[in-house]
């Protein structure tokens, strides 16, 4: 009896097939991928851009009442719903003797300097930041002037915070 030959059936065709499916599916999936990360970085620069534009639209607004409610600070002005009395820091003496020794060293050291204790008379211990916005100056300006104030000794160090000594 003889045999019907049957065709072979490579395996390996199947296998050829099968991978250039995943090859066919990996393709489409970069293409999504990098459409997708197109979209967000365009979507980014967008954002960026809406950023920037209300930046500049708020700049003036902000640096105007920066400067406001700077001199507010300067002039001892508390909000009213504050629940802090508008006393003297704790530690600063309010007596005429003492506010007379203030100013005079207000009137040696002058500019920025005396701004740095009307402040800190007025709000005690306070950081970089904050005594940059409250003095109306920029923050890479404060070290000098704490410095300065540091060299007259009238500075105490607390981490980043500063406070005038207690005279």
């Amino acid at each position: 009896m003889l045999r019907e030959a049957v065709p072979a059936v490579d395996e390996r065709d199947d296998l050829i097939a099968a991978l250039r499916a995943d090859i066919r599916r990996m393709r489409t999936e970069i293409l999504d991928a990098n459409r997708a990360r197109q979209d967000a970085e365009a979507a980014y620069e967008e954002g960026t851009r809406a950023l920037s534009m209300l930046r500049q639209q708020l700049s003036p607004l902000y640096r105007a009442l920066r400067a406001v409610f700077g001199e507010l600070d300067a002039a001892g002005i508390v909000d009213a719903s504050m629940s802090a009395p508008a006393s003297a820091p704790v530690g600063v003496s309010t007596e005429p003797r003492v506010a007379a020794v203030w100013d005079s060293w207000k009137s040696k050291l002058g500019g920025q300097c005396a701004k740095v204790i009307d402040v800190l008379l007025t709000h005690g211990e306070m950081n970089t930041t904050q005594l940059a916005i409250a003095v109306g100056t920029r923050r890479q300006n404060i070290p000098n002037l704490i410095y300065k104030l540091n060299q007259a000794g009238l500075i105490n160090k607390n981490g980043g915070r500063f406070a005038l000594k207690a005279l």
